[in-house]
C-alpha cells in the first residue's frame, strides 16, 4: 500500500508539473477533435464507433487525473476554481442520451489556460486585458449610450417616412448595428434618404462619433492598459533581479567571513 501510495503522489506531481500539464492538454485537444468527428453523420460505422470507444478512453484519463489529484490533496482540491470547473465538466459527461452534456466536454479547452506558465507573454497579454477591462466597460457603456439614442432618432426620423429597418426600436437598432459593422450602410443612407433628404446627417454623424471616435477610443483603452502591464513586468523583473543580487552578494559576504575566521583561527598554515 505504501508503495501504491508513493506512486499516487508522484504522478500528481507530474500532472502538476509543466509537462503533465503539456500531457492533459494534449488529451483535451484530442477530444475535442473527436467530438467534432461525431458531428458528421456520414461517417463510416466502424470508425464512428472505434471514435467513440477512444473518447470513453480519455473520459477514462480525465477521471484518473481527477482520482489522483483529489487522492493527493484531500479536500483542498475543491478549494480551486478550476478543480471544481473539471470535476463538474466530467460529472455532466456521465449523463448519458443527452448531447449538450457531451457538447460541454469541450469546454474543458479552458483548462489550457493552465499553461499560461510556459508562455510570458501569453501571461503578459492576459494581465494587460484583466487591466484593461475596467476601462472597457466604460467605453462600452459610452457605445451602448449613443448606439440606443441613435437607434429611437432613427425611428422618429424614419418610421413614417416609410424607410425600411426603422419600423420600431428593435429594428432601428438591428439596423443600426449592421451600419456599425460597415457591412452595406451606404445602401441604407441611399434608401433612407429617398425618404428624408438629409438623413446622410444622421448617417454620417453615427459613423463618425460611433466607429472612428469610440472604437478608436475601445482600442486605445486595451492598448494602454497592455503598455502599463508591461511597465509592471518590467519592474517586476527589475527588482527580482535586484533581490537575486543582493543574495548573492549577501552569501558571498557570508563566505568571506567564513573564510577570515578560518585564517584568524589558523595563522600557522598561511605561512
Amino acid at each position: 500500500m505504501r508503495f501504491i501510495h508513493d506512486a499516487i503522489l508522484r504522478l500528481n506531481e507530474f500532472l502538476e508539473h509543466k509537462s503533465g500539464h503539456i500531457l492533459i492538454g494534449s488529451v483535451v485537444i484530442v477530444n475535442a477533435i473527436l467530438l467534432g468527428a461525431m458531428t458528421f453523420k456520414a461517417m463510416p460505422h466502424n470508425i464512428m464507433h472505434a471514435i467513440h470507444n477512444l473518447d470513453e478512453v480519455i473520459l477514462g484519463i480525465y477521471v484518473a487525473e481527477l482520482a489522483v489529484k483529489i487522492y493527493s490533496t484531500g479536500f483542498r482540491f475543491f478549494k480551486g476554481k478550476w478543480n471544481l470547473f473539471d470535476f463538474s465538466i466530467v460529472a455532466l459527461s456521465f449523463v448519458h442520451h443527452q448531447d449538450f452534456f457531451m457538447i460541454l466536454r469541450t469546454v474543458r479547452v479552458l483548462h489550457l489556460m493552465t499553461m499560461l506558465d510556459a508562455s510570458p507573454k501569453m501571461r503578459h497579454i492576459l494581465h494587460g486585458l484583466g487591466k484593461a477591462i475596467p476601462g472597457v466597460i466604460n467605453v462600452v457603456g459610452i457605445l451602448m449610450m449613443f448606439f440606443y439614442i441613435y437607434a429611437v432618432m432613427g425611428v422618429f426620423l424614419f418610421q413614417d417616412a416609410g424607410v425600411a429597418g426603422f419600423d420600431h426600436i428593435g429594428a432601428s437598432m438591428r439596423t443600426m448595428f449592421q451600419v456599425l459593422t460597415g457591412d452595406d450602410w451606404a445602401k441604407i443612407m441611399d434608401s433612407a434618404e429617398q425618404g428624408m433628404r438629409y438623413a446622410w446627417i444622421f448617417f454620417i454623424s453615427f459613423y463618425i462619433i460611433v466607429v472612428f471616435v469610440i472604437l478608436n477610443l475601445f482600442i486605445g483603452v486595451v492598448v494602454g492598459a497592455m503598455q502599463t502591464a508591461e511597465e509592471e513586468v518590467y519592474r517586476t523583473e527589475e527588482d527580482d533581479n535586484e533581490t537575486s543580487m543582493k543574495v548573492q552578494v549577501n552569501r558571498l559576504e557570508e563566505k568571506l567571513e567564513a573564510i577570515h575566521a578560518i585564517l584568524r583561527r589558523k595563522p600557522s598554515k598561511i605561512k
